[in-house]
């Protein structure tokens, strides 16, 4: 039930919270998901609005009983992965790629992702259809390209040295084509790569339509870090160096302007902070929470996303975050 706060302390509404604040007036048991479907947003859109409206004390709290989890869609690529290692004489061969890291592990944490990618119509594709299917991963808006492979990559000594890939304009068609599958959930989960696709695909949508745009990126310096990152509500952001974390710090609070973020920074070993409400909080890690940034990383998005999608403090969820992450990275 929500409840109304003193008239003395709510700040000035906007017309969008003015309309909830109404609706909630009239009846403070509706849920958020009745809510959004009424006014015509996505539930992630309506939780931001009602938080927005304690913050102004509008409402003074609310006891809400959620009727599912919150849903989350992943935006990537799989392949397969053939890795030749020179120095050991040996050739290891997998199932790989951003898409499938991501559903794999919001799969361990019980989440089921809805998957947003491309594969070939080709025995490999099967197989990694079947495979994530076993796993409980909705793979209903996977596209599968007529007559082409599913992409195939080499890598030697951690180099790509040669790539199979799909055709780049059906690829960016077929993306395209799910795009409601991507606009309808809670959090949408793009790999970096596909940043500037996704970013142009909401260009033009009213936002409180969009879901919670959520990514990762490793970093070698503060000029790696993108100014689409200010498009995303939640980033984790991996540097090799402890020593760059300041300047990458630095150049977040330039790019984000707004209290909408979460931004997580670290190195996986010697420190991590994470921005939120344009403030700098620190979070030491400790000896058995470290873990290598390359692997980490998505674990450390996913722990966060889970944490956040089932209502825990910010700092809980990055805590969870660290968990996953030094538990797998």
């Amino acid at each position: 039930m929500y409840r109304g706060g003193g008239r003395s302390k709510i700040l000035r509404l906007t017309a969008r919270e003015q309309e909830i604040f109404d609706v909630l007036t009239k009846e403070p048991l509706i849920s958020q998901e009745d809510l959004a479907r009424r006014l015509g947003i996505s539930r992630s859109s309506a939780a931001v609005h009602i938080s927005n409206l304690m913050k102004k004390g509008a409402i003074l709290g609310k006891g809400y009983v959620f009727s599912k989890q919150a849903s989350v869609a992943v935006v990537g690529d799989i392949y397969l992965h053939i890795k030749v290692d020179q120095a050991q004489q040996k050739i290891d061969v997998y199932h790989n790629g951003s898409a499938y890291e991501m559903s794999i592990i919001f799969a361990g944490l019980g989440i089921r992702p809805k998957v947003i990618t491309v594969l070939g119509s080709d025995d490999l594709g099967n197989e990694i259809l079947m495979r994530m299917q076993q796993l409980s991963i909705d793979t209903e808006n996977i596209v599968r390209l007529k007559d082409q492979r599913t992409c195939r990559r080499i890598y030697a000594n951690e180099q790509l040295i040669y790539e199979e890939p799909l055709q780049p304009s059906e690829v960016e068609k077929a993306f395209t084509s799910r795009a409601w599958a991507a606009l309808h959930c809670d959090y949408l989960v793009v790999a970096p790569h596909h940043q500037n696709m996704i970013n142009h695909l909401i260009n033009n949508i009213d936002e409180e339509h969009v879901p919670l745009l959520c990514t990762y990126q490793l970093l070698v310096d503060d000029s790696d870090i993108s100014e689409a990152i200010n498009s995303y509500s939640i980033a984790a952001l991996g540097v090799h160096e402890a020593s760059a974390l300041d300047k990458c710090i630095t150049r977040c609070l330039d790019l984000v302007k707004d209290d909408q973020h979460l931004l997580v920074i670290t190195d996986g070993c010697h420190r991590l902070v994470y921005i939120n409400n344009n403030e700098i909080y620190d979070f030491p890690l400790l000896p058995g929470q470290v873990f290598a940034c390359p692997q980490g990383i998505p674990h450390l998005l996913a722990g966060v996303i889970y944490g956040l999608s089932n209502h825990y403090p910010t700092r809980q969820a990055v805590r969870i975050g660290v968990g996953v992450a030094s538990s797998n990275g």
